[in-house]
């Protein structure tokens, strides 16, 4: 998004009192559900997982995924589902603790190799500050894109808040979509 169209979703944003997170995530849920057919629509999210004072000063990998649900069978206002997806992303915060796959153990849905149990689509909002390099005491550490040969979802949204405008990309499995599509 450039500059301009981020600065009116960051004002979209204040003025319903949500976060850039929401508002992506709720577009995100609509085009998921126009393109599908679907009025409800269940999209995994990663979270930090680092909600407690005593776990900042740790090294380790804490992120958990959250399945969030979006309920568009009633056509909502953009204030209507923004509430939605506030109060559901706030309510899956408080209980972000919960293991993902206890999550999935007390749901029991039918299981398949072929897909995710609860979501097959998942969206990625970076908003900290990420710098090119690293410098050390005789040492600079760059990061290198690798390339992706698999992906662990059906369509997965990346996106990154620069400050200024927001960029991101899709990732898809190949086997169920074309690059045109």
């Amino acid at each position: 998004l450039p500059a301009d169209l981020a600065a009116g979703v960051r004002a979209l944003c204040r003025r319903h009192g949500v976060t850039m997170f929401m508002a992506l995530f709720g577009a995100w849920s609509v085009l998921l559900a126009r393109l599908s057919g679907q009025t409800d629509v269940v999209v995994g999210t990663p979270v930090a997982n680092r909600n407690r004072p005593e776990l900042d000063p740790l090294i380790g990998f804490f992120v958990n995924t959250l399945a969030l649900r979006t309920r568009l069978d009633d056509d909502p206002s953009v204030a209507v589902l923004l509430g939605r997806i506030k109060a559901s992303a706030l309510d899956a915060y408080a209980h972000q603790d919960l293991p993902f796959e206890q999550v999935v153990e007390a749901l029991n849905p039918v299981r398949s190799l072929g897909h995710s149990p609860l979501f097959q689509a998942m969206m990625v909002f970076n908003n900290l500050p990420r710098p090119d390099s690293l410098v050390l005491p005789g040492l600079t550490l760059t990061g290198l894109e690798l390339p992706r040969l698999t992906t662990q979802f059906d369509v997965s949204l990346s996106l990154t808040d620069r400050g200024g405008e927001i960029s991101g990309d899709i990732e898809f499995a190949s086997d169920l979509f074309e690059l045109a599509t």
